[in-house]
């Protein structure tokens, strides 16, 4: 019989089958989750990431991605990753300060310039060694991404630093971010990442140290309308696998993973940067209002924050190298006179 004859009378289900008998099966599959939406940053990194492995082991190891907290939220997805239940995970670097603290010094208050600053910062061997105590624990970090600077929204006016004084303001649960916002005069409350719409709403919240981009995905400006640009952060995201996972692999598996990480890195900043931007369009269109805090203000915060400089330099022995990195890098963008 004739294979168009042969075909002819085949199921669709069956053609389906038979026409894609020669493409290449994945011999591994890994399951990714994120607690964002597509729209998040993050989200990209983990496109960019599976696409990268997918090029470099042409097809034989597929990574799976599930965004929207469909693994979990945060913590659970942390967990899952360090216990074995999910193999990769995006997810704030906060999330892991308590396995390897010297990763808040990726957060101390003011000290990156732009997305390009910290573009260059987290490929150096002073970034790389904030997130080794995690191998201790059985996660490795593969890169860190970004999800965007944070900021304060809320639906109050801000317009000095007196302004932040008792408000009732979600952070993430960890010692730095509490201390940042006690220095400034808020009232900083934990909160779980999914709660947070729901506080606004109901007023259990006065304001969020957020990201622009999050602001967007998340829909909050459905429920606050003012954004003051206090841009006190990054918000780095750390792509973490199990490690006993990542050491089942074939060599040249693990090494593909790796690479694709890494390359991912640079291009996930960047487009990070532009989401932000064309997130703040829409928001604006949504009539969110976005002020940019006077230079008094500016140096009132800084002045406010700056002895936790000294706080989290002494608690982690990894923080100081990499602050002198921070210092040495923005030295070098700066043009010379």
């Amino acid at each position: 019989m004739k294979v168009r004859a042969f075909l002819k009378w085949l199921p669709i289900g069956l053609m389906a089958a038979a026409i894609a008998t020669g493409a290449q099966a994945a011999d591994v599959t890994l399951r990714l989750g994120t607690a964002v939406f597509k729209s998040h940053p993050a989200h990209d990194g983990a496109v960019r990431f599976a696409e990268g492995v997918k090029r470099l082991t042409h097809g034989a190891v597929e990574v799976q991605i599930y965004p929207a907290r469909q693994l979990g939220d945060i913590k659970e997805l942390v967990e899952g990753v360090q216990f074995g239940t999910i193999d990769i995970s995006i997810t704030t670097s906060s999330a892991v300060a308590d396995l390897a603290p010297g990763v808040e010094g990726l957060q101390l208050p003011w000290l990156l310039d732009s997305y390009r600053h910290m573009a260059k910062l987290v490929r150096t061997p002073e970034a790389k060694v904030l997130t080794a105590p995690l191998e201790k624990r059985g996660v490795i970090c593969l890169a860190i991404f970004e999800g965007g600077e944070h900021h304060f929204i809320s639906n109050r006016t801000i317009n000095t630093i007196e302004d932040f004084k008792g408000l009732k303001t979600r952070v993430f649960p960890v010692r730095l971010h509490l201390d940042v916002w006690r220095a400034i005069g808020a009232n900083p409350t934990p909160m779980a990442y999914g709660e947070i719409y729901s506080a606004l709403e109901t007023k259990t919240l006065d304001a969020v140290d957020i990201n622009i981009s999050s602001i967007y995905a998340e829909k909050y400006y459905e429920v606050a309308k003012k954004v003051t640009l206090t841009g006190q952060f990054f918000w780095p995201e750390v792509l973490l696998i199990n490690k006993s996972r990542l050491e089942s692999l074939k060599p040249e598996y693990q090494a593909a993973i790796k690479q694709a990480a890494d390359e991912a890195v640079v291009p996930q900043i960047l487009a990070a940067e532009a989401s932000e931007k064309r997130d703040r369009q829409a928001l604006e269109k949504a009539g969110v209002t976005f002020a940019e805090p006077s230079p008094a203000m500016k140096e009132a915060m800084r002045k406010a924050v700056a002895p936790l400089y000294k706080t989290y330099a002494a608690k982690d022995a990894s923080i100081p190298p990499f602050i002198a990195a921070a210092e040495r890098l923005r030295a070098e963008s700066k043009p010379a006179r």
